[in-house]
C-alpha cells in the first residue's frame, strides 16, 4: 500500500476509526505555496493535481505523499480540470490550455479573452457535458467587471454571467441541473438553474458567510447536498446544507485556506489547498504551516469533479 493511504485521512481505516477521526485536519505535504488553490483527484492513479497560483505551478501530490511541478509558467495558473483523455486543461493568465501532465506538454491554446495583464481567470470546473467553466477577474481595484465563460472542446469561449467582483468557486450538483458560485468581494455563495445548452438562470444567494470569517473560496458538494467553503483569512471551513444553512465549521491551523475537492477511496476525504499570500513574517512565523496541504474526513462522502470532453482528433 502507497505510504500516504496508511493515514487515517486517506487509507481505507475502519469506520470506527473513520468516525472517531471525522472533523479533524491533518496536514499531509509540506508545500509552502504562495498562494494553492484548484484541487483536482485523479481517481484513476490515485493522484491530486492543485496549482500555486502567483508561482504559476501546477503541482502533483504522488501517492508516496511526493509534491513535484509538472508545469511552470511565467503567468497566473488559476485553475484546472481533468480531461477524459488524462490530460489536464487549465487557465493561464486570461486564456486556458491543455497539458499532457507526464510529458509536461502543451497541446493547445485558446486566445486570451481580454488583453490587460490585470485581469486573469481565477477558479473553475466542468460543467456536466464536459465543457470547462471559469471565472475572470480583476486584480486591481474592483468594479464588479468579473464573469464567468464557458470553454467549449475547441476551446472557444463565450461569457455566460457577468457583473462579478471577485470569482471563485464553482461546484454542479449532483444531478447537473444547478450550479453553485462564490463571489468572495461579495463574500456570496450564489445558485444558478444551469441548462444543458450552459446558461444560467435563476441566480440567487444561497448562502452569505459571516463577516468575521474572512471572505468565502473554493467550495466542494457531498452527496447529501451540502456545500463545503474554504474562509480565506477566516481560518475555517464551513458547510451548508442543501438549504443553505450553516451545519459545521472545522476549525483550520492556518488562515487562508483557499479550495477543497474530495477525494481518496469513495471520495470520503476531503483535500484543501492553503496560502501565504502577502502575510507578515510574524504570521509566518505563528502559522508555519500556510501554504500546506491538509485533508479532513466528513462524515458524508462527496460529489466527484466532472471531465472536461477533448475534441476529437479525426485522422
Amino acid at each position: 500500500m502507497p505510504a500516504w493511504r496508511t493515514s487515517p485521512t486517506i487509507g481505507s481505516a475502519s469506520r470506527n476509526l473513520a468516525m472517531r477521526d471525522e472533523g479533524r485536519v491533518h496536514k499531509i505535504a509540506e508545500v509552502r505555496a504562495d498562494l494553492g488553490e484548484s484541487p483536482v483527484w485523479d481517481k484513476d492513479n490515485c493522484l491530486l493535481y492543485f496549482v500555486d497560483i502567483s508561482g504559476g505551478k501546477i503541482n502533483v501530490l504522488t501517492p508516496q505523499a511526493q509534491v513535484t511541478t509538472v508545469y511552470q509558467s511565467m503567468a497566473r495558473i488559476g485553475a484546472l480540470a481533468l480531461t477524459d483523455k488524462g490530460n489536464l486543461i487549465f487557465t493561464e493568465g486570461a486564456r486556458v490550455a491543455i497539458l499532457a501532465p507526464k510529458e509536461g506538454v502543451i497541446h493547445t491554446h485558446s486566445t486570451a479573452v481580454h488583453n490587460r495583464a490585470s485581469y486573469r481567470f481565477n477558479d473553475g470546473a466542468c460543467d456536466p457535458q464536459g465543457r470547462f467553466v471559469t471565472g475572470l477577474m480583476h486584480e486591481g481595484p474592483n468594479r464588479e467587471t468579473g464573469a464567468l465563460y464557458r470553454y467549449d472542446s475547441e476551446l472557444n469561449a463565450q461569457a455566460i454571467h457577468r457583473n462579478i467582483a471577485l470569482p471563485n468557486g464553482l461546484a454542479w450538483s449532483e444531478d447537473g441541473s444547478t450550479l453553485f458560485f462564490v463571489d468572495s468581494i461579495a463574500r456570496a455563495i450564489f445558485r444558478a438553474t444551469y441548462s444543458p445548452n450552459g446558461e444560467l438562470a435563476a441566480v440567487t444567494c444561497f448562502a452569505e458567510t459571516p463577516a468575521e470569517l474572512g471572505r468565502p473560496d473554493g467550495i466542494a458538494l457531498d452527496r447529501a447536498g451540502g456545500l463545503w467553503v474554504c474562509q480565506f483569512n477566516g481560518g475555517c471551513l464551513l458547510r451548508y446544507d442543501s438549504n443553505g444553512s450553516l451545519s459545521d465549521r472545522v476549525a483550520m491551523p492556518v488562515p487562508r485556506p483557499t479550495s477543497c475537492c474530495f477525494g481518496g477511496e469513495g471520495l470520503d476525504t476531503l483535500f484543501i489547498t492553503t496560502a501565504r499570500f502577502a502575510m507578515t513574517p510574524s504570521e509566518l512565523d505563528k502559522y508555519p504551516d500556510s501554504g500546506d496541504l491538509f485533508t479532513i474526513r466528513p462524515a458524508i462522502a462527496g460529489v466527484p469533479r466532472l471531465l472536461f470532453k477533448e475534441r476529437k482528433i479525426v485522422v
